[in-house]
């Protein structure tokens, strides 16, 4: 890695994590334009009233062992950047060395 990508990727880090931290926590409280079809149609409550939804990581975009409030948001920000970030970079190591063992191949 060039000392060019490697500094990119720092920055690149860098902002996502603080966007991640504290912009999360200033976020809007209405519901996103999905859910909304869903109360206004009737269909956000689920269809069989035996069934109970599994426990999710990251529910309403928080951590509720946290609390309510900036710290469960900021954590839960900052572990979701750091997720999407790991698995961007395990597809692109996946695909260079795809596209390197394609042409390696390809060459012979």
């Amino acid at each position: 890695m060039t000392p060019y990508n490697r500094n990119t990727l720092i920055v690149g880090l860098a902002a996502a994590l603080v966007i991640g931290a504290v912009v999360s926590y200033f976020a809007s409280s209405h519901p996103d334009g999905l859910e909304k079809t869903q109360e206004d149609l009737g269909a956000a409550a689920p269809a069989h009233k035996g069934l109970v939804a599994p426990p999710v990581a990251f529910n309403e975009y928080s951590l509720k062992c946290l609390g309510e409030g900036f710290w469960g948001n900021a954590v839960a920000g900052v572990v979701g950047c750091l997720l999407v970030m790991g698995l961007l970079l395990g597809l692109g190591h996946l695909l260079r060395r795809w596209r390197h063992e394609t042409t390696a191949n390809g060459a012979s």
